[in-house]
């Protein structure tokens, strides 16, 4: 039915698709990283460009939640990590009141977060 060259076309057009959903999955990693200061929480674009500050005065509740909570949820969603746990920052006095975060380990981020605001007051 297919010919041999057919057959070598969609072969590559099979590799050619899953490399491009693997680079779209991890370049996430590339766009944003998220640090934690004294005061606040910046999110920086491609590790230098600081994009968003989340001040520790205007946090009202932090938890964790899944992707399917959160995803159509209005907020400042800035994934690094697509279909991961989010940190959901709720605020106070801010336009979107929700901001979405998805560090490398959301129970560790929230502590630290907390322990920084503890020491802040």
């Amino acid at each position: 039915m297919f010919t041999a060259s057919a057959e070598v076309v969609i072969l590559i057009a099979v590799v050619t698709m899953a490399l491009c959903l693997f680079v779209g999955y991890h370049s996430f990693k590339w766009f944003f990283s998220y640090e934690i200061t004294d005061k606040n929480i910046t999110v920086r674009l491609f590790r230098t460009i600081p994009i968003y500050r989340i001040p520790f005065e205007k946090i009202v509740k932090m938890r964790v939640a899944p992707i399917y909570e959160v995803m159509l949820v209005p907020g400042v969603h800035l994934f690094t990590r697509p279909f991961a746990k989010n940190v959901v920052i709720e605020q106070k006095n801010r336009w979107f009141i929700f901001a979405f975060l998805t560090p490398e380990n959301p129970d560790a981020f929230i502590s630290e977060i907390q322990k920084r605001m503890r020491t802040q007051t």
